[in-house]
């Protein structure tokens, strides 16, 4: 054996790469190489932002930073594509002199990832097992009316609970996926499909959805499906509130320029005739909807007018 080969950490089925104290890769194994699509020895003299992508590359920036200063271990979690790693950063010392940091990565399956996807996977077959319980409860009749009425209320019921428990997974899912902040959706073709869907919600044709968008939005950070997600699960939230509005409105415009720029989604209720504006309190916004939106830099806020109703705006960064 020659050259590089020599190393035992070439025989590692494990990505390892070796940096010095200015974030420059001195040495990746062919794991590293293979799994980061790099050529053999191209990864000498490379920027360590150069190897990594989103959230990944400030991570083990500044953990390798931290490693070479202090000199002791760092764990982390980090995403590359579609795979999930635990990063373990250690420093590298010759003659009681911190020269690097060696950083091992270990697989971590996604969960959090295929959790969430279920739980989106999930939500239309429960909102038409709802719409058709719905149905049969209007129609139960005849002398064993009651009867049937109580089971469908019961199955009802236990359709709600189960779809707290989806959401809760969906919340405990988020709380552990790895963030990857550089990400980046279309806040219309979101509106769009969180409309559809609020379409086959079984009280839907009660209550009318009007989406108001324009030709093209900017693309805004986060993660599209997750939003969906969220702008879902507050037009339901809306539809379920009482009194029952009269309408609700989804509507989405871009705002200011450069830096500033910002994409605006928002929520209109509006309320019945003689009915008064519904509540502005903050916990009228379900948590995940915020946390959706404040991960990523975003903002959210309700305000209410007597006759427009209650608007639930949140700001997207662009």
């Amino acid at each position: 054996m020659s050259g590089e080969s020599r190393s035992l950490l070439s025989f590692l089925a494990v990505p390892v790469l070796v940096a010095d104290p200015e974030g420059r890769a001195v040495y990746a194994n062919p794991c590293f190489e293979t799994r980061f699509s790099v050529a053999p020895g191209g990864a000498h003299g490379l920027p360590l932002a150069r190897l990594f992508e989103g959230g990944a590359r400030e991570q083990v920036l500044q953990a390798v930073a931290a490693v070479c200063d202090q000199g002791q271990q760092a764990r982390l979690k980090l995403r590359q594509g579609d795979a999930g790693y635990t990063a373990v950063v250690s420093p590298v010392i010759a003659d009681r002199v911190r020269v690097g940091a060696m950083i091992v990565l270990c697989d971590e399956p996604v969960i959090e990832e295929r959790l969430l996807a279920f739980h989106r996977a999930i939500q239309d077959p429960l909102a038409d097992l709802a719409k058709v319980l719905d149905a049969l409860l209007e129609q139960t009749g005849g002398r064993r009316s009651e009867r049937h009425r109580v089971a469908l209320e019961d199955g009802l019921r236990a359709l709600e609970r189960l779809r707290k428990w989806t959401d809760e997974l969906a919340a405990t899912a988020r709380a552990g996926a790895v963030a990857r902040p550089e990400e980046r959706f279309d806040p219309a073709q979101a509106a769009r499909e969180a409309s559809a869907r609020y379409q086959r919600e079984p009280a839907a044709p009660e209550v009318p959805l009007d989406v108001l968008l324009p030709a093209g939005l900017p693309r805004v950070r986060g993660d599209g499906s997750r939003f969906t997600d969220a702008l879902l699960h507050l037009l339901r939230r809306r539809l379920a509130g009482s009194p029952r509005p009269a309408s609700l409105t989804l509507a989405a415009k871009s705002v200011g320029r450069g830096a500033e720029a910002v994409v605006l989604v928002s929520v209109t209720d509006v309320p019945a005739l003689g009915q008064a504006v519904a509540s502005t309190a903050p916990d009228d916004v379900p948590p995940a909807v915020r946390e959706e939106v404040e991960r990523n830099g975003g903002a959210l806020h309700t305000t209410a007018d007597p006759i427009a109703g209650r608007t639930t705006t949140m700001r997207l960064r662009v």
